[in-house]
């Protein structure tokens, strides 16, 4: 985690390579976003605030891969880069241990560290509050702040974008926090142009990292906050983070929200059966007269220790994490007119980083993929890969497990073009231990019979968000 590898250009040949590289995803590759610098001038920077660092896997069509590897440039980066220390706190980083060196350095530290999607011409680097960066989908050099034309300029503005097929639309999320958190959704066409605008405010202070679509509603999960207002102080001071100044408020009952995406009609809060904390949704639709919410959930969270930071000096920690216990998924429902959802557990481990069909999302889609652990009473750190199929019964659940130590990153969906339910998964194994990172692909509709394809890569760092992209290095 707190490596800094640099640009990578390097091609594996198909002899290095354990199994074959399906013929069907040759020409496509992988693309995956994650803090590829966070080791900055002494100072560990908590992965939140890492350094965005893309990374390209293409499939060559005589059975290669071809990495290739760059930070993303965002002004902070190559502040950074000159100064070799941090200049900009974050948002579980300061700058110095001193309090006053920490103040007057609270411009937004925009890192483009979180998620990556290929809208258009270009590809996005999200990060959690403000513009995603543009990136050119071939070089992968980065050319800027992507605002759609100022539409987003200065606003914090979620990693999270979602893909409605059907519409054609790249679906974005501002916030604005306060009494109430003021929500604007803004739908753009492959040209980024801005064709729909949904404003809402929902009492209290939430916190947001993932949203779902459905054709007629944005949904959320509640995930309401209570400021600690002594660490607020130290903040605003220079000697705390934000971070560390929020908790989840477990007074509050758990609910979930849904915005109607036309027109001005009210928002609808719908209650759940336990306390709600979304960290991510897997997808959500329509079914007749009911909307049906795919989430991963935790009934309790707290903030901190995320993938086992531990401070600016020392090293991770992974078993931190498992202190929070695991986070599940489960399957709510709620008829049109009721304000309470019902729920299911789908699988008894603990699930996060789910993925669906790429072109499912906000409709309905039987598979859902995603990372979990072997051992059911924790989440992560991720040490498995997980295939349900929502039409089948808890035990039809696959599960594939990695080598001891090694940590299983984002699944990702390759569909096949011509039927819905079968295609190939990808996951990025990280092997800190035996410096190694491995690419690893799957036959979807059989992953607990193993890889069919492993490529050996480079240690890297590991990676948050990533995505399919079928059209690979090549200009549209």
């Amino acid at each position: 985690m707190a490596a800094s590898p640099g640009s990578l250009d390097t091609t594996v040949a198909a002899s290095k390579i354990t199994g074959e590289i399906p013929r069907a995803l040759r020409g496509g590759r992988v693309l995956s976003n994650g803090p590829g610098w966070t080791k900055i001038g002494g100072r560990i920077a908590h992965p939140f605030d890492g350094h965005g660092y893309l990374r390209a896997f293409e499939f060559t069509e005589d059975g290669g891969v071809r990495l290739r590897a760059r930070f993303i440039e965002t002004d902070v980066y190559r502040e950074e880069s000159v100064a070799k220390k941090l200049v900009r706190r974050g948002f579980a980083t300061n700058v110095d241990d001193a309090f006053w060196k920490n103040l007057g350095v609270g411009r937004p530290r925009n890192v483009a560290n979180t998620t990556i999607v290929r809208w258009g011409e270009r590809l996005l680097a999200g990060w959690e509050g403000g513009a995603p960066h543009a990136i050119d989908p071939v070089t992968l050099e980065t050319i800027g702040e992507e605002t759609f034309g100022g539409a987003i300029a200065g606003q914090p503005t979620l990693a999270h974008m979602h893909h409605d097929a059907a519409q054609h639309r790249l679906v974005l999320l501002s916030l604005a926090m306060g009494r109430k958190t003021k929500l604007t959704f803004r739908e753009v066409d492959e040209g980024g142009d801005v064709v729909s605008t949904r404003e809402a405010a929902i009492d209290g202070a939430l916190f947001i990292h993932d949203f779902a679509i459905t054709p007629d509603y944005y949904v959320l999960g509640a995930n309401p906050l209570k400021m600690k207002l002594g660490e607020l102080a130290k903040m605003a001071i220079g000697a705390g983070t934000l971070l560390r100044s929020i908790a989840i408020d477990e007074d509050k009952p758990g609910c979930f929200y849904l915005i109607p995406r036309r027109g001005s009609g009210p928002v609808r809060t719908v209650i759940a059966p336990d306390r709600v904390f979304v960290v991510h949704f897997a997808n959500a639709f329509q079914r007749g007269g009911e909307v049906v919410m795919d989430a991963c959930v935790f009934h309790r969270f707290e903030f901190g220790a995320e993938f086992g930071y531990t401070g600016p000096y020392t090293p991770f920690d992974p078993v931190l994490p498992d202190v929070r216990g695991p986070q599940r998924l489960y399957r709510a429902r709620v008829v049109e007119g009721s304000s309470n959802a019902t729920w299911d557990k789908l699988v008894p481990y603990g699930v996060d980083f789910p993925r669906v069909h790429p072109l499912q999302d906000g409709a309905e889609s039987a598979l859902i993929f995603a990372a979990t652990r072997a051992d059911t009473r924790y989440s992560d750190p991720f040490d498995s890969v997980l295939r349900v199929d929502t039409r089948e019964p808890e035990a039809q659940a696959q599960v594939w497990t990695a080598p001891e130590d090694v940590f299983v990153g984002e699944p990702l969906f390759a569909p096949d073009a011509t039927h819905a339910d079968k295609g190939h998964v990808m996951a990025i194994l990280s092997d800190g231990i035996r410096e190694q990172t491995t690419l690893v692909v799957f036959d979807a509709s059989a992953i607990s019979a193993g890889p069919i394809a492993s490529v050996p890569l480079p240690l890297m760092p590991i990676a948050f968000h990533g995505e399919w992209d079928p059209k690979g290095a090549r200009a549209r």
